[in-house]
């Protein structure tokens, strides 16, 4: 049980990779929610070449800009984190597929005591207007062979919108490039014990621009990723929403989805 005084410490910082995304931002950075909770938003450039820094200090004048260095989403996301000065950190795309309206259950998972809260595509209330057949099936085979592998029982581990404590995200070292991040922080996060739920969401179509993804290429950083964590005792297992527990916990809770 988390006292109140620990409640009304937490505080939560927003990191948006983005590269090329001006056409976009417009969308989603004026519906990111004032919550009490949330002290800062910051957008990760990744070398854009049109005005994606003009556009989302217009759409927020309050928005922390920070130039990557390296490349990739995965070194986006470790830059975001780190640079971040909330107790958590969300990270969600610049292309509108992530809804900024989730943002509110995401913030109630770990004020529930979550270290990390997963958004989860084909858990009950989820879905995806931006999947083909492809895509669905691969994320299918993924879950399967990795909970097989992991002893775990996740619905999504490769969607891209989460929220994880900071000290949780550092302690996991991660090492992942390209779209494969998620995976790797799902694996990591699980083998410390560290607790863990998936909450629905329902992904939108990319407003404006092409995918960064790359099934082939992306599709082998996630595999490899998948059996590279195989090996590792996980600690605990953890599962969806509907039955995750803690550590020290072992009562089934349930986060609203209201």
């Amino acid at each position: 049980m988390i006292s109140s005084r620990a409640l009304r410490r937490m505080s939560v910082s927003i990191a948006i990779p983005a590269m090329n995304e001006a056409a976009n931002l417009p969308y989603v950075l004026p519906r990111i929610p004032a919550l009490p909770e949330i002290v800062e938003v910051i957008l990760v450039d990744g070398g854009s070449s049109d005005d994606t820094v003009e556009v989302a200090r217009a759409c927020l004048p309050s928005i922390r800009i920070i130039r990557q260095e390296g490349k990739g989403k995965s070194d986006a996301v470790r830059c975001g984190v780190q640079a971040a000065g909330g107790e958590f950190v969300l990270t969600m795309d610049a292309d509108g597929s992530h809804d900024p309206d989730d943002i509110p259950r995401f913030v109630a998972g770990a004020r529930t005591g979550y270290d990390l809260v997963k958004g989860a595509r084909y858990l009950p209330g989820g879905g995806s207007f931006d999947d083909t057949r492809l895509r669905r099936n691969l994320v299918w085979i993924t879950d399967r062979v990795a909970n097989t592998l992991w002893g775990t029982h996740f619905t999504d581990i490769v969607f891209g919108m989460f929220m994880i404590r900071q000290l949780c995200f550092l302690d996991l070292e991660l090492t992942s490039n390209g779209f494969a991040i998620e995976s790797q922080i799902v694996a990591r996060a699980a083998r410390r014990g560290y607790r863990i739920c998936e909450i629905p969401v329902v992904e939108r179509s990319r407003l404006s621009g092409s995918s960064h993804l790359s099934i082939i290429r992306d599709g082998w950083f996630i595999g490899s990723t998948v059996f590279a964590e195989f090996g590792h005792r996980v600690i605990e297992a953890v599962s969806p929403l509907s039955r995750a527990r803690s550590r020290s916990d072992t009562d089934r809770k349930r986060i609203s989805t209201g």
